[in-house]
């Protein structure tokens, strides 16, 4: 999706903004490959920032913390 955006996006100065998480930091019991993939869409920001950057195009991501839901609570995180 995001080699598709970047002609658009050099043309118009646009920005890709991805959501990750603050779990990409943090270790906690039964989140491994929520957390890693979370990690991953942090580097893939980092990369995409430095490749991009030269054509105008910024790359941030956003990491919210936890939100208490009834999904946390099952995971213990409640």
């Amino acid at each position: 999706l995001i080699q598709q955006a970047v002609p658009h996006l050099e043309k118009t100065k646009g920005n890709i903004i991805i959501i990750s998480s603050n779990l990409s930091t943090l270790i906690i019991p039964l989140l491994t490959v929520y957390s890693v993939t979370k990690a991953a869409l942090d580097h893939l920001t980092r990369c995409l920032a430095v490749d991009l950057g030269s054509k105008g195009i910024r790359v941030n991501s956003v990491n919210p913390g936890y939100v208490k839901t009834n999904i946390g609570r099952d995971f213990g995180v409640d």
